[in-house]
C-alpha cells in the first residue's frame, strides 16, 4: 500500500458482493449536486468515490452465516479539503431515507448477485459540533439537494428535520447532545468533520450514537464519519478513529466491521518547489483535481502570513500541528530520560497548578541542579464525557504531603487562582518553603517560558546549529508530553507566554505550566542568585 493511503481492510483479490453499484445508479438517477457552483446540476460521481461506495456497501456472500448483511458497520472517509466529502454523506443520507433506494441487501438472485431494497422506517441523525454548523455541513447539504431536485417533493423539508410524506422515515440534524440520543433507533448516521470533535459533548455524542447501531438488527444500521486530517494531540474523534484503524491494520485489534479510507500527500514531495507542491496537492485531492483550483492552493502556501502546517493538514491531508504550537514533538521527546529515578531526599522544587473542575491539576517537580530533571509527581484530569467532576482536594493535599516527606522540597511554588484558601493552608503548614508564583503575570511567566524553551532547544551558534548540552531532561510522562504538545504561544506585550489555543479548548496545558515554573525555580535555587528580573517573592 502506498504511504499516502491507509485503506483498512485493503482491497481483496476476490471482490466481495456489493450493492454499491445499485446505490450509485439510484443516486445518479434521482439526485443532483449540492451547494456550490454546481448546485442543482445533474449528479456526477468520480471513479474514486464510486469505488468507495462499492466497498461501503459490500455484503456477506451467499452461504455465509451473515449472508446478505452489511460487511462494514463503521465507515470512515478521510480526504483533503474540497473533496466533496460532505456532499457524499448527504447523498447517502437521502438514499438511506428513501423507501425505493437499494441500500440493503434483500438476498441474491438466480445468478448469485445481491438484490437491493429500501429500509423500513429509517431514522438518520446527522451530527455537527455546533448549531451553526448544522446548516453548513451534512444536514444542510442534504436539505439543499432535496430543494433542488424532483425527489424533494416526496419529503417535508425543515431546518432541522426532513420527513417522508407518505411513509415513516426522517433525517434529523443534531448538534452534540449525547443524553438525548441514547434511545435513538438509528438506521444510518453521519458524523461530519470529526477533526472538530474535541470537546466532551460531541465526543460523548459520537460514543453514545455508536452504541445505538446494534439496536435495530433487522435494519442493518451503520455509521459514516467524514473528515479532513486532524491536528495530532487534540484527541479528536478523527484522531481516535485513525489510530484505531492503524491498530486494526497492524493486527493489534480485530475489527472486521471497520472500513477506513484515508488519502494524503506523501511526505516525499519537495514542498519548497512549486512543482513538488503541485504534485503533493494533486496526490492528496485525487479525483477532486477536476474542480480544484490547484494554482490557487499553491498561492496559499506562498503567502508568508499563512500557517504552513495548517495548509498541509487541510490541503495535503497530512497530520500536522498548528505552527502556533509551542514545542515540536520530536524536540520534546529528544530530552526524555525515563530511566532516571530521583532519589529520596534529593533537593527539588515542587510546582502546583490547580483547578477546581474545568481544567486539570498538576504537581510537577524539578531537581535543584544546573541541569534539572523535570518529572510528574501527580496529576488529576477531568475524565472524558463526565459532566460533573471536582478535583479530589484531599488527594492533592496528601500528594503534596507525601512529596514533602519523600524529598527535600526547597520550594513549593503554587499558582494561587482558584486555590487561595488551600494556598493559605499550605503557607501555614510549610512556612517559608511556600512561594507563590502567579503564572498570569506576563512579567514573571514570560522570562520563565523563555528560559524553559531555551533549555529544551539548547544553545545555538551563528549557523543555527545546537551546541553543547540542553539544560534539561524530563521523565517522558505521556501526560506531560500531551500538555506540552497542546500549548500554543501568545504574545503579551514584550513577553511570549504559553496558553490554550482558546479559552474553551478542552486541551489542557496545566502540567506544561507547572513544568515551566518548577524548572525556573529549580535553576534559581541551583544558582542561588535571581534569574531574570526577580528573585524570591
Amino acid at each position: 500500500m502506498s504511504a499516502s493511503r491507509l485503506i483498512v481492510p485493503p482491497l481483496d483479490p476476490e471482490p466481495w458482493p456489493t450493492i454499491g453499484d445499485q446505490v450509485v445508479e439510484w443516486l445518479l438517477d434521482n439526485l443532483v449536486h449540492g451547494p456550490g457552483d454546481v448546485l442543482g446540476r445533474p449528479l456526477a460521481i468520480t471513479p474514486e468515490i464510486e469505488l468507495f461506495l462499492w466497498r461501503a456497501y459490500e455484503v456477506y456472500p451467499k452461504g455465509h452465516e451473515l449472508e446478505a448483511r452489511r460487511r462494514f458497520k463503521r465507515v470512515v472517509l478521510s480526504r483533503a479539503k474540497g473533496a466533496a466529502k460532505t456532499e457524499i454523506a448527504a447523498l447517502l443520507a437521502i438514499a438511506e431515507s428513501h423507501p425505493d433506494a437499494p441500500v440493503r441487501c434483500d438476498g441474491f438472485d438466480a445468478r448469485g448477485n445481491p438484490v437491493g431494497r429500501g429500509v423500513k422506517d429509517p431514522y438518520i441523525p446527522m451530527l455537527a459540533t455546533t448549531e451553526e454548523q448544522v446548516s453548513e455541513l451534512g444536514y444542510g447539504t442534504a436539505l439543499a439537494i432535496l430543494e433542488n431536485c424532483r425527489l424533494g417533493n416526496e419529503y417535508v423539508l425543515g431546518l432541522d428535520r426532513i420527513e417522508l410524506r407518505d411513509v415513516p422515515g426522517k433525517i434529523v440534524a443534531l448538534a452534540g447532545a449525547p443524553a438525548a440520543r441514547d434511545g435513538a433507533r438509528t438506521t444510518f448516521q453521519h458524523f461530519d468533520e470529526t477533526h472538530h470533535y474535541t470537546a466532551a459533548r460531541p465526543k460523548g455524542a459520537h460514543a453514545t450514537m455508536l452504541l445505538n447501531i446494534p439496536k435495530r438488527r433487522a435494519a442493518d444500521p451503520w455509521s459514516l464519519e467524514t473528515t479532513t486530517m486532524y491536528s495530532p494531540g487534540e484527541e479528536s474523534v478523527a484522531e481516535d478513529s485513525h489510530k484505531y484503524a492503524e491498530a486494526v491494520a497492524e493486527g493489534l485489534i480485530d475489527d472486521p466491521r471497520l472500513y477506513f479510507d484515508h488519502r494524503q500527500a506523501a511526505d516525499s514531495h519537495d514542498l519548497k518547489t512549486k512543482g513538488g507542491l503541485r504534485s503533493a496537492i494533486v496526490e492528496a485531492i485525487g479525483d477532486a483535481v477536476a474542480w480544484t483550483d490547484v494554482d490557487g492552493v499553491v498561492s496559499l502556501f506562498a503567502d508568508p502570513t499563512n500557517d504552513k502546517n495548517q495548509l498541509r493538514r487541510v490541503w495535503l491531508n497530512q497530520r500536522r500541528r498548528s505552527s502556533r504550537r509551542w514545542m515540536p514533538d520530536d524536540l520534546w521527546e529528544g530530552r526524555a530520560d525515563p530511566k532516571r529515578v530521583v532519589e529520596d531526599g534529593a533537593e527539588i522544587v515542587l510546582s502546583f497548578d490547580g483547578s477546581y473542575s474545568r481544567d486539570s491539576t498538576a504537581l510537577v517537580a524539578a531537581t535543584v541542579e544546573e541541569r534539572p530533571h523535570v518529572f510528574v509527581v501527580a496529576a488529576w484530569e477531568k475524565p472524558p464525557n463526565v459532566a460533573r467532576w471536582r478535583t479530589p482536594r484531599l488527594e492533592v493535599e496528601q500528594a503534596i504531603a507525601d512529596a514533602m516527606d519523600r524529598w527535600t522540597v526547597v520550594e513549593l511554588a503554587p499558582d494561587p487562582p482558584g486555590w487561595h484558601h488551600e494556598v493559605e493552608v499550605l503557607e501555614e503548614t510549610y512556612g517559608e518553603v511556600v512561594v507563590r508564583f502567579e503564572t498570569n503575570q506576563p512579567a514573571r511567566m514570560g522570562p520563565a517560558v523563555d528560559m524553559f524553551e531555551q533549555a529544551i532547544r539548547g544553545d545555538v551558534d551563528e549557523n543555527g546549529e545546537v551546541v553543547g548540552e540542553p539544560q534539561i531532561t524530563h521523565d517522558g510522562d505521556p501526560r506531560l508530553a500531551r500538555h506540552v504538545g497542546n500549548a500554543v504561544t501568545k504574545k503579551r506585550g514584550p513577553h511570549t507566554l504559553i496558553s490554550k489555543e482558546s479559552n474553551d479548548s478542552p486541551l489542557k496545558i496545566d502540567l506544561a505550566v507547572s513544568a515551566v515554573v518548577a524548572y525556573n525555580r529549580a535553576r534559581w535555587h541551583a544558582a542561588r542568585t535571581p534569574v531574570g528580573n526577580w528573585g524570591p517573592v
